[in-house]
């Protein structure tokens, strides 16, 4: 009985297991396909990311990857025939069969003048046939023009040319002047002297220095008497010059034509020359440590570069005009191997120039924040072709008594008084002209004259004495108030060089200022007659030195104008950003 309860126990389990394969038969399976395509892609990912060694890349594909290959645009040989070149050999050949004979066949053509004769010897070996008409005519005098491949044979005759010459027309006379005077005696005719008698003058009396630039620019006058001298005054030469279309019309011989034509595309080319003239005006307010003045061979340590100058003053420059590193070569720096004596010491006593291997100002002015607070004054740019004086001016003008005139009548024993006044604009502010001559070479040789100038108006009382026949009134004296000028000037007037780029410093120019600092308790110290108890004053004296910084840059290119565009844009940038101040302020970093 109990086998027959196991067996029917093993039947119902086969039963079911039947059932559930059944069951399993008729589900719905998955693909395998996605998941091969999944392994796929892994694997080959894997493979990508990971490079086995046999596929990595040899030394030259390394190189060839990081320097890539010089692309040369060479100009195909293709479709350009070579030049025929020749070796010519004649003696005492006529003119005329040789010029037709040298481009026998060659794929020129020549032309030549009816009225062209004479006899050709000449031995030339590898030539083209340019090259032997170009010999030809500067030994024997054969002109020729030529078009394309075709060469036309000219004779030797008087011949009319036009030229073109692009200038403004305008004729320009500048003047820039520096006076040191330390009294004048007033020019008035001898005649006008009681007790005295003749014709003659009294001479004014100046003792001090003047230096005066005069400039006067009238290329169109120049261009004529320059030309006029080229073509000569033989009958038949002749030179037209029209300044108001910029046409210059020339009649002489070919040789002369040549001439005129070489010396206009050098006048040309000079005349085109154009340079910015950058500059900084600075006023460095000396820190303690400085007030003999900027230490320039410490900036010249600290740049680490070399800086050529010349100076006048000095320590010993008061005793005989020579300062003591006159005549003396080496480096600035009195680190450096071979400084100059005494460059420390006594160099730097007067007005002096630099020239600095430095890109731009803002790493110079940053050596003067070392040395005090540096103020810039004005920042002026300026643009002018060579050897035009160019002249920028930011101030004001304001008028002031220079002369005064006064007549007394005498009506009834009564005094009438007529005053003459009169006024001259005396100007202040910052003001600077330049004159650039340009060479070919990209040197600048640059006469500077920077000025900056503070007016102040100042009263004076003059006494007159009154002239009259009365007693009463005979030597009495009458007071009279004057608001003269009292004018503050600190400028230079140098011819200096420099090259493109190169920043060149002025400096030496130094003043002290001396003003009265009142300290006082308030409403105290503003009590009459008890007020000076409760008040304190004291004297600062300020020592500043003015330093000028230029920098001329010729204008090769457009490049140059768009970098001097942007500098522009930058400084208009910094501007807007400080709106409320006039200038920019360096502050010293030792404060």
């Amino acid at each position: 009985m109990n086998a027959e309860k196991h067996s029917s126990r093993l039947g119902r389990f086969a039963l079911v297991c039947v059932w559930a394969l059944a069951l399993s038969a008729c589900a719905v399976q998955p693909s395998g396909r996605g998941m091969d395509m999944m392994e796929e892609e892994l694997a080959a990912s894997m493979a990508q990311s990971t490079p086995s060694a046999t596929d990595a890349p040899s030394a030259a594909d390394i190189g060839a990857s990081l320097i890539p290959p010089l692309a040369l645009n060479l100009p195909s040989g293709e479709g350009v025939p070579a030049e025929p070149r020749f070796d010519i050999k004649v003696n005492r050949a006529p003119a005329r069969e040789f010029f037709m004979g040298l481009v026998e066949g060659t794929p020129y053509n020549m032309i030549v003048h009816p009225e062209v004769s004479g006899y050709l010897t000449l031995d030339l070996k590898n030539v083209t046939i340019a090259q032997a008409m170009h010999v030809v005519r500067n030994v024997y005098g054969y002109d020729f023009e030529r078009s394309d491949n075709s060469f036309q044979v000219l004779p030797n005759a008087l011949r009319t040319r036009i030229f073109s010459v692009n200038y403004v027309n305008v004729q320009r006379a500048g003047e820039s002047e520096l006076r040191v005077s330390s009294g004048q005696v007033s020019q008035r005719s001898a005649k006008e002297r009681d007790g005295e008698g003749g014709d003659t003058s009294a001479k004014p009396n100046v003792v001090g220095s003047k230096i005066s630039t005069k400039t006067t620019t009238d290329l169109w006058a120049e261009l004529a008497l320059t030309l006029q001298a080229l073509v000569g005054n033989e009958p038949g030469r002749s030179v037209v010059v029209s300044s108001q279309t910029g046409v210059v019309v020339v009649r002489a011989m070919p040789h002369e034509l040549r001439a005129v034509e070489e010396y206009l595309v050098a006048t040309q080319a000079v005349l085109n020359r154009q340079v910015v003239l950058e500059a900084k005006i600075l006023e460095v307010e000396l820190s303690d440590g400085f007030q003999s003045g900027i230490n320039w061979a410490a900036l010249a340590q600290s740049n680490g570069d070399s800086i050529l100058a010349g100076q006048t003053g000095g320590g010993s420059s008061l005793k005989n005009l020579t300062s003591e590193i006159a005549g003396n070569d080496g480096n600035l720096n009195p680190g450096a191997y071979d400084p100059i004596n005494n460059t420390a010491v006594s160099a730097f006593g007067g007005v002096f120039s630099l020239a600095l291997n430095v890109g731009d100002f803002t790493a110079f002015i940053e050596l003067l924040q070392t040395q005090g607070e540096v103020h810039v004054l004005s920042s002026p740019r300026v643009s002018t072709v060579n050897n035009q004086k160019a002249v920028i001016k930011v101030g004001s003008d304001e008028f002031f008594v220079t002369d005064i005139e006064s007549n007394t009548n005498l009506t009834t024993g009564v005094a009438n008084t007529n005053n003459n006044v009169e006024l001259t604009p005396f100007f202040s502010g910052v003001a600077l002209d330049v004159i650039p001559q340009i060479s070919g070479e990209g040197d600048i040789v640059l006469h500077v004259h920077p000025s900056v100038s503070r007016v102040e108006e100042q009263v004076k009382n003059i006494g007159v004495e009154v002239a009259s026949d009365d007693p009463a009134v005979q030597g009495t004296a009458r007071g009279l108030f004057l608001p003269l000028a009292f004018s503050t000037i600190r400028e230079s007037d140098s011819v200096i060089r420099a090259r493109s780029g190169q920043v060149v410093v002025i400096g030496g120019l130094m003043q002290t200022i001396t003003n009265d600092e009142v300290s006082s308790v308030p409403v105290l110290g503003e009590l009459p007659w008890v007020g000076s108890l409760f008040r304190h004053t004291r004297q600062v004296t300020r020592k500043s030195e003015l330093v000028i910084l230029l920098r001329p840059v010729i204008v090769a290119d457009n490049q140059a104008w768009s970098d001097s565009i942007s500098a522009s844009r930058r400084s208009l940038e910094q501007l807007k950003a400080n709106p409320w101040t006039d200038a920019p302020v360096w502050r010293s970093r030792s404060e």
